[in-house]
């Protein structure tokens, strides 16, 4: 739209009284071509909500920490002497952490066609560090006469190894693939799966960037019947300045000559149909990473309730597989054949499972009474030390006024033993 102001034409960035047109960017011309969005892991990134989903679940398993454990006759116990303890809960490598080693691999895995990581073993074949490989450094491949499984890897000029690129063979990467849905062999990169709703995201957030840039959210504008000569134009927009801008001068009536007229710009961005539906493509792209909308900070809807229900559904709808998608890699790549007799890790998920003060207490009295759980097991839900098992730490005790239905019978009346008599 063109506004005449003092006899000079001055264009909006508004054609026909329409919104802008979307951004002419790449993914947008390649769909309008029909070549599709081609959003990368890289482009997308810079959709907020991606960056986020991807970073929420990558944070939250990474700060549960990967346990290992072995399991026993009487259960399991923390395998604090196997040489991987160590690795996957405290520190991979001597230059990262298991935080940032987990945080990277998650996002790694979530962004693209999959995870790797670098397995470094000693002359006797333990493993002694673990380091991440960004997956676009990765190219895997196949022997096609042993059927051995390896990836030839580029480094950067940074990398710890010192060298450009090497391969590395099945025994010695940590792999987590992404979904294989037309290739027996190769993943699919998730992103380019989700690559229309993204792009479009991304488009949308270019649309907004630039309806504010092109100036459609002027608060008005002056209209004069002829037109004024450069020096009246100037003295009139240096007054106009000076009496009506800044927040002192809100709300003031203008006062005008010789036929000038002030109109409000009525055109209210919230209204119009491609700003919503960037409200509407944030909730795609939390269904497609399987992320509630309030971990994105999308709250116009959230309750106290529905809050705690979505953070329920966080646990198990997004961690818990996550969960189960990790430790099952480590189990296939870290452990030997003999480690996979007794040996498992596992994140620590039941941290976010806690709530408040009054539901574990409440929960905890019914596990204790019921025999359920010992002090012990609670103190560990609480990152508290154990009682000595000679002080009953490790006794499980149930409520006095229950009794067995063997201890039971034995108080019956000789007479109604062993005939299943009525106990009233």
């Amino acid at each position: 739209m063109e506004f005449k102001v003092f006899g000079k034409t001055f264009n909006f960035g508004i054609k026909n009284q329409a919104l802008p047109p979307l951004s002419n960017d790449t993914a947008w011309t390649n769909y309008l071509k029909g070549a599709g969005y081609g959003v990368s892991s890289d482009t997308a990134l810079k959709i907020a909500v991606v960056l986020r989903c991807a970073d929420v679940v990558s944070k939250s398993m990474a700060s549960m920490g990967c346990n290992l454990f072995r399991e026993t006759k009487t259960g399991r116990e923390l395998a604090k002497n196997h040489n991987l303890y160590r690795l996957l809960k405290f520190m991979p490598n001597p230059e990262t952490t298991a935080y940032e080693f987990w945080t990277m691999y998650i996002m790694n895995l979530m962004l693209t066609s999959g995870a790797y990581a670098k397995i470094v073993r000693d002359n006797n074949g333990f493993i002694t560090q673990i380091w991440n490989i960004p997956t676009a450094r990765v190219a895997p491949n196949r022997n096609m006469v042993t059927l051995e499984r390896y990836i030839d890897v580029t480094y950067s000029s940074l990398s710890h190894t010192g060298i450009m690129g090497e391969r590395i063979y099945e025994a010695n990467f940590l792999y987590t693939p992404g979904l294989k849905l037309n290739d027996e062999e190769t993943a699919e990169d998730f992103i380019r799966i989700a690559g229309e709703i993204l792009g479009l995201t991304l488009n949308l957030n270019k649309f907004a960037e630039d309806y504010f840039e092109n100036g459609s959210n002027l608060g008005g504008f002056v209209t004069y019947p002829n037109g004024i000569n450069e020096t009246a134009f100037k003295k009139f927009t240096d007054d106009w300045k000076k009496a009506y801008s800044g927040v002192v001068n809100q709300h003031k009536f203008a006062i005008l000559e010789g036929g000038f007229d002030v109109k409000k710009f009525d055109v209210n961005p919230e209204q119009s149909q491609a700003l919503e539906s960037r409200k509407f493509q944030i909730i795609e792209v939390c269904r497609l990473f399987g992320v509630p909308p309030s971990k994105v900070f999308a709250l116009e809807t959230m309750t106290y309730n529905s809050m705690e229900q979505a953070n329920i559904e966080y646990t198990n709808e997004s961690l818990e597989p996550m969960n189960v998608r990790l430790t099952q890699t480590i189990y296939k790549d870290l452990l030997n054949s003999t480690e996979k007799k007794s040996y498992y890790a596992i994140f620590d998920i039941k941290k976010l499972l806690k709530g408040d003060i009054a539901s574990r207490t409440t929960y905890y009295n019914q596990m204790r009474q019921n025999g359920v759980m010992s002090a012990n097991d609670i103190r560990e839900f609480e990152d508290l030390n154990n009682i000595p098992a000679e002080l009953g730490g490790d006794a499980l005790l149930v409520n006095g006024n229950m009794i067995s239905l063997k201890n039971a019978e034995e108080n019956l009346p000789k007479s109604l033993q062993g005939k299943g008599g009525n106990t009233q």
